[in-house]
């Protein structure tokens, strides 16, 4: 019997192909993919929600390697890390700390935060693998930040990270922030140190910010739609109270910044938070940084308040990076300031423009700080506006109030590296009081100010001269004043001066002097070359032209002047010494002084004369004024001291020589006026009129003779008056003369002619 097979996949039939085993062996791979992805998704859960913490340790390598400095997260058990990955790269820390360079004298890390969340972008993170790319932060959060910010004599900045360029280069001495930069950052409370040797600031600032930042295309773009917030926000420069109150007590407390930095990054103890409730510095919509700072700035104490807009673009290499709004109150030393504007760089201010107000005690409290050389003056306040670019600061000022004067001008103020600077401009005034500078020069700013300590009766001023400080900068600046008054009651100011002031490696010039006084000139140079322990003094100074009557403020009651007339002259002198009175004492040279087209009171020439008959009378008539024919002084100088060769005056009434000598030195005074009267009252007294004492007590008194001694004939003293004929056409008036003088001299000459040859015969 033949028995058939049954039929595929029938009972008693043969059993199945490989396709349903090949069926059953793809679906268990599946099933195990499925299994495998869930088990992953589950661990990828897992280790988002327990926040990855054995990536911990790789982070920190990674960015140690990447920043070239040591960063280490801690914190309590349970609330030291934790990591998001998904969307944005997260995380939050309790501490997060970057340590400081190896050549750090501060001691301790350059960054340290607390309560600090981080957002990355991986676009951001990619990027990295292009060689000199920055890490973007695209938020940055924390409740405490302590920063130590240091920069060397070298320029070698705690701030920048990574690989930087030699110490030698422009480069490596900007301080920038190449590293990183921030699309977000916001601090609660900070601290900073800071100790940069370059600038030779140290000082320890609280702070607390909320910042944003975009570039200037984008800020631009945005600039319409956000105009009205912006505005909201400018208008709003109050701090939050809170940190408004911490600020200021810290500003307050004068902490000494040497001591346990660690624990004043909030003003309490490490890992202390902040007040439940209390608003952060970038609640309510403000943007900016709110600051205040104390510590020392080229050793001098300074304390300051700061608020500005976003400060980010501040740690921007970004050459077009927006300029900052700032707003600055400040004590440098003993000078007040006031800044409202724009600044591009935070420590050296590459890019600055803005409003300001300035005042102190003295010009030289503000030239203190600036390395500037500014003379000693009263009390002063200005305003003006300050830019500034590179190494070159320019100020237009446009009102300065310096006691009593009143002045503005343009200056610009250039300090290149490894180099001198240099202040150039213009200054220009309504008035300048002589006594407003006085200081500069030892007397005091005003008639009853306290003068300095010095000898009996002594008027020179001894304040020693600043010498080094004329080496600390190069000037060139001219000088044009509507006005400038000495200060005198008794002289007619000069309007207007010009002048400039010209300041070359320790040598101060006083070029092309013009000033226009009562009709006349006074022109010429003064030097002073400051490049020796004691200074060289020269003088070149010519007098023309000027009216007496209107210079010297000497009216009588009934309205006519003592003395009128024309004056001119020549002085040439030089000195050496390290005050305005060792500089007289030691002074040689020559002053030549000629008066012309004047009258005189009968009262002061016979008063020298002591003519009681014509004395008497004339204090009965009135007193007519008496011409003066000519006036002439030939002063010769040597080791300070003074002598006449001649000094004669000739009138109508009488000719007066004067003779002896005079001490800039000690300011002694022993001269004697010997006159002559032309009349022949028989009660003339021509006694020798001596002028003794000092300068600043000079005493007049008769020679103790015989009296009938005194009444001579006029033909005795007539011996001493006759060579004046011989001496006045010696007289030299130096290079160049004027015209002037020259016809001055001349009529002197011609008019004592006659008076030497009568003489003999009288």
């Amino acid at each position: 019997m033949v028995v058939k097979d049954a039929p595929a996949g029938e009972p008693g039939g043969m059993p199945p192909g490989p396709a349903p085993r090949r069926h059953r062996h793809r679906h268990g791979w599946a099933m195990g993919l499925l299994t495998l992805l869930a088990m992953l998704l589950v661990a990828i859960g897992v280790c988002e929600w327990l926040g990855w913490p054995f990536l911990r340790r790789p982070a920190e390598q990674w960015l140690s390697q990447k920043l070239d400095r040591q960063v280490r997260f801690d914190g309590v058990e349970g609330q030291d890390w934790q990591l998001r990955l998904i969307g944005h790269l997260r995380l939050r820390a309790h501490s997060v700390t970057v340590a400081g360079p190896s050549w750090s004298t501060l001691g301790g890390p350059t960054l340290q935060a607390q309560d600090a969340a981080l957002t990355l972008r991986y676009s951001d993170l990619l990027a990295l693998r292009h060689e000199g790319q920055a890490l973007r932060v695209k938020a940055l959060r924390a409740g405490e930040l302590a920063l130590r910010l240091e920069r060397d004599v070298e320029g070698r900045a705690s701030w920048q990270f990574g690989d930087q360029p030699p110490s030698d280069t422009q480069v490596r001495k900007r301080p920038r922030v190449d590293g990183i930069h921030f699309d977000l950052l916001e601090v609660r409370q900070g601290t900073a140190l800071v100790d940069d040797k370059i600038q030779r600031l140290s000082l320890l600032a609280r702070f607390a910010l909320r910042e944003t930042w975009t570039t200037a295309e984008q800020a631009a773009s945005a600039a319409g739609a956000g105009a009205s917030g912006a505005t909201a926000r400018r208008a709003s420069p109050d701090s939050p109270p809170g940190v408004a109150a911490r600020a200021a007590s810290a500003a307050a407390s004068g902490t000494r910044l040497a001591v346990d930095f660690g624990e004043r990054v909030a003003g309490k103890p490490k890992g202390a938070s902040a007040p439940a409730g209390e608003p952060g510095p970038g609640e309510g919509g403000r943007y900016g940084v709110t600051a205040h700072a104390e510590g020392h700035f080229r050793d001098l104490p300074i304390k300051a308040s700061l608020q500005t807009g976003s400060a980010l673009p501040w740690l921007s290499s970004d050459p077009n990076a927006p300029a900052v709004p700032v707003t600055l109150r400040g004590n440098i030393g003993q000078a007040r300031l006031s800044f409202d504007g724009e600044v591009r760089d935070l420590l050296v201010s590459q890019g600055l423009a803005g409003d300001y107000t300035l005042s102190g005690p003295s010009l030289a409290a503000v030239g203190e700080p600036l390395g500037v050389t500014l003379p000693t003056t009263p009390a002063f306040s200005m305003r003006g506006r300050l830019t500034r670019e590179g190494t070159r600061w320019t100020t237009a000022v446009r009102q300065a109030t310096i006691g009593k004067s009143q002045l503005s001008g343009e200056f610009q103020y250039d300090k290149p590296e490894n180099a001198v600077p240099t202040l150039t401009g213009e200054l220009r005034g309504r008035e300048l009081w002589l006594a407003d500078l006085g200081p500069a020069v030892g007397v005091p700013a005003e008639p009853g100010a306290p003068r300095a300590k010095r000898a009996a009766s002594r008027v020179l001023p001894d304040k020693q001269f600043d010498l080094p400080s004329l080496r600390a900068m190069n000037a060139n600046v001219n000088v044009k004043l509507a006005r400038f008054e000495s200060g005198s009651a008794l002289l007619q100011a000069a309007e207007p001066l010009n002048a400039r002031i010209v300041l070359k490696d320790g040598v101060l010039e006083l070029r092309d002097i013009d000033a226009r006084v009562a009709r006349g000139q006074v022109a010429g140079l003064m030097r002073l070359d400051g490049r020796e322990p004691k200074a060289r003094w020269q003088a070149r100074l010519r007098v023309s032209g000027v009216h007496l009557e209107q210079w010297l403020n000497l009216e009588r009651k009934n309205g006519q002047r003592w003395v009128t007339g024309v004056m001119g002259g020549r002085i040439a002198l030089d000195g050496v010494g390290r005050s305005t009175a060792e500089l007289l004492a030691s002074a040689d040279g020559r002053m030549v002084l000629y008066w012309t087209d004047g009258t005189v009171s009968h009262l002061i020439v016979e008063a020298a004369g002591i003519d009681i008959a014509q004395g008497l009378g004339l204090l009965v008539r009135g007193d007519d004024a008496l011409q003066v024919n000519c006036g002439v002084a030939d002063l010769r100088v040597k080791d300070g001291m003074v002598t006449p060769r001649p000094m004669v005056v000739d009138t109508k009434d009488s000719v007066v020589l004067v003779d002896g000598d005079m001490s800039l030195a000690t300011e002694r005074l022993n001269l004697v006026a010997k006159v002559d009267p032309k009349d022949k009252s028989p009660l003339t007294l021509r006694t020798p009129l001596n002028i003794q004492g000092t300068l600043g007590d000079p005493r007049l008194s008769l020679q103790k003779a015989p009296l009938l001694r005194k009444l001579v004939p006029a033909a005795v003293l007539g011996v001493a008056v006759a060579p004046l004929a011989a001496i006045v056409p010696l007289i030299d008036l130096g290079e160049d003369p004027d015209d002037e003088s020259l016809r001055a001299l001349s009529e002197c000459n011609a008019r004592l002619a006659p008076v030497s040859k009568r003489r003999p015969g009288s």
